[in-house]
């Protein structure tokens, strides 16, 4: 989402280190498991809507980056932007498994016991645009900003 946002001059919102500004520490440093309570989750997800509601208003383009599992966080991202334009990043566990385990200095917390009970989830219809995350992720992001439509507040 960096790259991808840096290209259109786009606001990137991370919920991860939204979580980590909530919490008054650094993006790096490490949450306890009760920082990513059900109560907690739905407040950077608030957190992240008003901030990306915020500057579209102010007419800046916004890339929110979260895993957006549920429909409802689904809808109401897609709420927000007129028109807007989703995309659902997908790889194989395998590679994701690498990613975790070369991950380094960065404001996730997820581990592999979080990408393993991610992926036992059912997210629910996905009317997003699919990506392969496992391709060039500068050639994603290009396809990504070729494919959105301009985006405003409603």
């Amino acid at each position: 989402a960096p790259g991808l946002g840096a290209a259109p001059g786009a606001l990137v919102l991370r919920s991860d280190e939204l979580r980590k500004r909530r919490a008054g520490i650094a993006p790096e440093t490490p949450l306890p498991p009760a920082a990513y309570s059900a109560a907690e989750s739905a407040a950077v997800f608030a957190t992240l809507r008003a901030q990306a509601a915020e500057a579209l208003a102010a007419g800046h383009a916004v890339v929110a980056d979260a895993v957006f599992q549920r429909v409802a966080e689904r809808d109401a991202l897609a709420g927000l932007f007129t028109p807007f334009q989703g995309f659902w990043l997908e790889a194989p566990l395998s590679v994701l498994q690498a990613r975790i385990e070369a991950r380094q200095n960065d404001a996730s917390d997820a581990d592999l016991a979080v990408l393993q009970a991610t992926a036992a989830r059912d997210c629910g219809p996905i009317d997003w645009a699919r990506l392969d995350a496992t391709k060039d992720a500068e050639a994603q992001a290009r396809k990504m900003l070729l494919d959105a439509p301009p985006a405003t507040s409603p």
